[in-house]
């Protein structure tokens, strides 16, 4: 069995979902590991850093967040919405006749004021937003 490189395992814990089961099918493969042992050493290469972090006295960040620094923050207070390029993210499969709809009206991506995830809206103001991720409501006007 040959040593799956740091970089891989940061990329996997960068990863969500369907993206990760992907590449960790992938990796597998690549480096002939099982996915048990993946998963393995996926959690103990996120070990370290959270070990650091809390014996320095901060909170540890959540698994797999914690090398993601290009990340768009939170929107300021002011009800501006920090947008970002919708052309980066991608839709979670939905084949539905409404999901397609819904997909079509996206014209632009913003971040949660909250979390921070982001969402794809259609460019009409005021819009009320609530976050699928952490059910934060905002409303912008801009």
């Amino acid at each position: 069995m040959s040593q799956v490189p740091a970089e891989e395992l940061q990329r996997l814990l960068g990863l969500t979902g369907y993206d990760q089961m992907l590449e960790i099918d992938r990796v597998c493969r690549q480096y002939g590991v099982d996915e048990e042992t993946l998963r393995s050493l996926m959690t103990s290469f996120s070990q370290p850093a959270q070990t650091q972090s809390t014996q320095l006295g901060r909170p540890a960040p959540p698994a797999g967040r914690e090398e993601i620094t290009n990340m768009p923050r939170p929107a300021p207070p002011n009800n501006q919405p920090t947008y970002v390029n919708k052309d980066q993210f991608q839709f979670d499969y939905d084949p539905s006749i409404e999901a397609k709809q819904r997909r079509a009206m996206v014209e632009q991506a913003i971040v949660c004021p909250a979390c921070g995830v982001a969402l794809g809206i259609p460019s009409q103001r005021p819009i009320k937003v609530t976050c699928p991720q952490c059910l934060h409501i905002a409303t912008f006007t801009q």
